[in-house]
């Protein structure tokens, strides 16, 4: 008998991850141009202050990812929500680039906390012989919500006011609350070892160790595909792409929505090859297209493209970390994955914005493409050659 898989408590989750990344995207979307209109800042400047809020995610998976078990998964969601809540007004009473990294920065590490919570919550509820298919349904909900939210930041800020741009967070938070409020959560019973081990601060403690090597290959990809997400309006701008550059998040969510419907039903019967190397080359292709054509057609074929690789990366190297981690070290493997993939995002902007002002942004963009086709090299030195063949699982 097939194990159900669309419960309450699973609908709720992901409609909470839904907001909280509606929210991400807003201000991703928008911040580099907030930065430079605002305070003048540099690309490299105002890529720091798209970055700094994955960082300050990191920080927090980071520190705090070992403690949701030991407080409760429910309970540390609710916190982390209503820490993020309160950080949405903070954007309000920004007046210098100081004050910016500041708040994106802690306001990141609210955004930790949340989507740890409920990356765990989602692992524990998922019946494992569905965990591939599961985890693709769930991530539906980050599909959806970089279609809505870039398009929503780039109409709310094209008149320049940001304050309606930093409402859309108060708003999300506001929802995500009162959804996990309404969850019934299963809680681990930790033995009295478990919980003393739990409040010590080692390396082992603080990250799930045999997690890295995934993490690291999906921090890598991620650092490729972070020039995207933050200079897509600046690329653009002044060129035959910028009217389309606002539908090109629909493409890339449209290719997101293919692969979460089809992929996770093909990793839980066929294993992660199948459908990883395709995923990797679906990417390297449509990046390059994307740095290269002056074509509107090309350029949202691109962004299908790029959609049905991202999905399957992220989902698929979470799948299998998750599957080989105890239970009650699902949130620590939830934050090591989570922290290490959002160094790639965080360091990415900045690092690439400096690449920018050196080789301009179609020659970092052809960058990304070797970047991203040395993740896919790692992948198969970690995990994808140790796999039985192609077509089979581990």
């Amino acid at each position: 008998m097939t194990e159900k898989l669309f419960t309450r408590n699973f609908l709720l989750d992901t409609g909470a991850c839904l907001c909280c990344t509606v929210n991400y995207f807003v201000l991703l979307i928008t911040m580099v141009g907030f930065a430079e209109s605002q305070f003048g800042a540099s690309s490299a400047e105002s890529g720091l202050a798209a970055g700094l809020y994955v960082i300050g995610g990191l920080v927090s998976r980071l520190t705090l990812g070992k403690y949701i078990e030991l407080v409760g998964r429910k309970r540390m969601l609710i916190l982390g929500l209503l820490f993020a809540f309160v950080m949405s007004f903070a954007y309000f009473f920004v007046t210098s680039l100081a004050l910016l990294y500041l708040v994106r920065f802690v306001h990141g590490m609210a955004y930790g906390i949340s989507s740890t919570g409920m990356s765990d919550i989602i692992a524990k509820i998922i019946p494992a012989s569905r965990r591939g298919e599961g985890l693709g349904y769930y991530y539906l909900s980050i599909t959806v919500a970089s279609a809505i939210g870039p398009m929503l930041g780039l109409m709310l800020a094209a008149d320049g006011d940001y304050g309606r741009v930093f409402s859309v967070g108060v708003v999300m938070y506001a929802v995500a609350a009162v959804l996990a409020v309404l969850m019934k959560v299963p809680e681990e019973t930790l033995t009295e070892e478990q919980k003393k081990d739990a409040r010590k601060f080692n390396l082992s403690n603080v990250l799930q160790l045999d997690a890295l090597p995934l993490a690291i290959t999906c921090m890598v990809f991620y650092f490729a595909y972070s020039g995207v997400l933050s200079f897509i309006a600046s690329f653009t701008e002044g060129t035959s792409l910028a009217e389309v550059a606002t539908y090109y998040y629909l493409a890339i969510s449209a290719g997101t929505l293919i692969s979460r419907l089809t992929t996770g039903r093909i990793y839980d019967r066929m294993g992660p090859n199948i459908i990883m190397i395709p995923g990797y080359i679906a990417f390297a292709v449509s990046m390059t297209v994307f740095a290269t054509t002056s074509s509107a057609g090309l350029f949202l074929c691109a962004g299908f493209f790029m959609g049905y690789g991202i999905s399957i990366i992220y989902s698929v190297c979470q799948a299998i970390v998750v599957t080989k981690s105890p239970p009650h070290r699902y949130g620590v493997t939830s934050s090591t994955f989570s922290a290490v993939n959002d160094l790639g995002t965080g360091l990415g902007p900045s690092v690439l914005g400096i690449l920018i002002a050196s080789v301009g942004f179609r020659d970092m963009y052809l960058c990304c493409v070797a970047i991203s086709l040395v993740s896919l090299a790692m992948y198969w030195a970690v995990h994808g050659r140790k796999v039985r063949g192609i077509l089979m699982k581990d």
